[in-house]
């Protein structure tokens, strides 16, 4: 198939040769999904990894050195929120995770969504809060549940009303790298990552609210859009982290957000007339198929 010129020459022209796509694969983690609309954007994929044996038909491959010897995570997430120090011959970028493949060609989605803020991020669709975000990572035991309390301790005491904001998705990234407000930002985002959860989504909101940035906001549904799907086919492996909830709901407001949640769930089971073995049936599906939801988090929380 040609290049699709008619297209791809759009967001160029704005934003200048220096564009391009990039995702990150550490740790000999996963596969790398291949982006069949590559063969129709004027634009470069490119992944950046410390495999020396990875090849592929639609990504350029550039090797790096792991920030981390023994932590890949977080050794990603310095190259995924950092695109201004890791490629530094580009101007702006769009950003996805492994497990997302793009339905359109790139130029469409930046041209028309980036915006003069420099930082255009979805927002997720399936939490209302920052809180909930929280509360379902801590679940799934996603991440130390220790570092997890004395994030969410003092993200209380210093910015409680960010905890009521709706939270982001960042399996999709879109920045201006020549935008010093989002260069700021993105340092404060990648040193609360370093600090406390390696779960960037917990930690987006206060790194905006802290460099004064307001971000352009997708308002789309995570798993599908017009301009992709997630998630696709990666088989992950996950760090099981021991659950020690009652400190976790010790925060007043896990408490009373974890209440509220038992008691909706109490209502909704009421309505549905379940007994007590159904119930418990009920529960264990909701967390299958919250796990399921969350399959690109899990590459956020893999072993070290």
């Amino acid at each position: 198939m040609g290049k699709n010129t008619s297209i791809a020459k759009v967001g160029c022209d704005r934003l200048g040769p220096r564009t391009c796509v990039y995702t990150t694969l550490i740790g000999d983690y996963e596969k790398l999904n291949e982006q069949p609309v590559a063969a129709n954007s004027r634009l470069p994929f490119i992944c950046l990894t410390d495999d020396s044996e990875l090849r592929s038909e639609t990504w350029q491959i550039r090797q790096i050195e792991p920030l981390f010897g023994f932590d890949p995570i977080r050794s990603q997430r310095a190259l995924k929120l950092l695109p201004h120090e890791h490629l530094p011959d580009f101007d702006c970028s769009l950003y996805i995770d492994n497990s997302v493949i793009l339905k359109t060609v790139p130029e469409v989605l930046i041209e028309h969504h980036l915006g003069p803020s420099g930082f255009c991020v979805p927002e997720h669709s399936s939490r209302k809060t920052v809180l909930d975000e929280f509360l379902k990572v801590e679940a799934l035991g996603y991440d130390d549940e220790g570092r997890l309390f004395e994030q969410l301790n003092h993200y209380a005491m210093e910015f409680p009303d960010v905890l009521e904001e709706k939270p982001f998705w960042t399996g999709m990234l879109c920045r201006d790298h020549r935008n010093p407000k989002v260069r700021r930002m993105l340092g404060i985002w990648l040193a609360h990552v370093h600090r406390y959860s390696r779960r960037d989504q917990l930690s987006l909101n206060v790194a905006l609210r802290l460099a004064g940035l307001t971000p352009a906001v997708l308002r789309i549904n995570n798993k599908e859009s017009s301009f992709h799907s997630w998630p696709n086919g990666t088989d992950t492996r996950r760090a099981n982290f021991k659950r020690l909830s009652t400190p976790f709901l010790s925060i007043p407001a896990a408490k009373v957000a974890e209440t509220e949640r038992e008691r909706e769930r109490e209502e909704c089971l009421a309505e549905k007339g379940l007994c007590s073995a159904e119930a418990e049936t009920c529960e264990r599906e909701d967390e299958k198929a919250s796990a399921s939801l969350l399959k690109d988090l899990a590459h956020d929380s893999a072993a070290a």
